[in-house]
């Protein structure tokens, strides 16, 4: 498929998931009250889906690295460590099940970014990367935006609220359409976001 057809069948499934959740959200409508006002809402799903694709791309490199080095994809020694410190270094009153729930939906993201190159490596070895990338950077890279990601999602009055998961949707579209996102990482960008609009 080319660059095109797969931008075009990307915004098609997000437009889908857009159009579910819209309808979703406008048929508990009448439920409740809105937790933020719609312009703060928008807004800080815009700051948590751009915070939550910037980890996500540096999946790519994790990966690129893991592979080099012939190191397992899932590491529990590492997760956990980042678990706790996103627990560690949340915003005061957040709760920490919470914040955990979030930063572990940003962590198996990421590695159906890295099973997915794995896969296409070992169908096509060609392709394969060849020079283990400097990981230092990324990582501290990775560290802020993870705590960054659970400071956005626990913040009060930002999101949670009705018409959380239609601003989510809107914003992902965009965002996937603007980066050029292929399937993978679409995929993976949603299964980052599944606990966002959660309380």
């Amino acid at each position: 498929m080319t660059r095109v057809g797969t931008r075009v069948r990307i915004a098609s499934v997000v437009g889908v998931i857009g159009a579910v959740t819209a309808a979703a959200t406008a048929a508990t409508a009448t439920a409740g009250s809105a937790a933020a006002s719609p312009d703060v809402a928008a807004s800080s799903a815009t700051t948590i889906v751009t915070l939550i694709a910037d980890r996500l791309v540096l999946a790519d490199t994790v990966a690129r690295s893991k592979w080099v080095t012939r190191s397992a994809i899932d590491d529990p020694v590492r997760e956990h460590a980042v678990l706790d410190a996103a627990a560690r270094t949340a915003p005061p009153g957040a709760p920490a099940l919470r914040v955990r729930v979030v930063v572990r939906d940003q962590i198996e993201a990421s590695k159906t970014v890295q099973r997915a190159l794995f896969a296409g490596w070992s169908a096509t070895p060609r392709t394969a990367p060849r020079t283990d990338p400097d990981l230092r950077n990324v990582r501290t890279r990775i560290s802020d935006l993870t705590a960054e990601i659970a400071a956005a999602t626990v913040r009060p009055g930002t999101v949670g609220g009705i018409g959380c998961l239609a601003d989510l949707a809107s914003v992902t579209s965009r965002v996937v359409v603007d980066r050029g996102l292929d399937a993978v990482h679409t995929i993976a960008l949603v299964q980052a976001e599944r606990s966002v609009c959660s309380r």
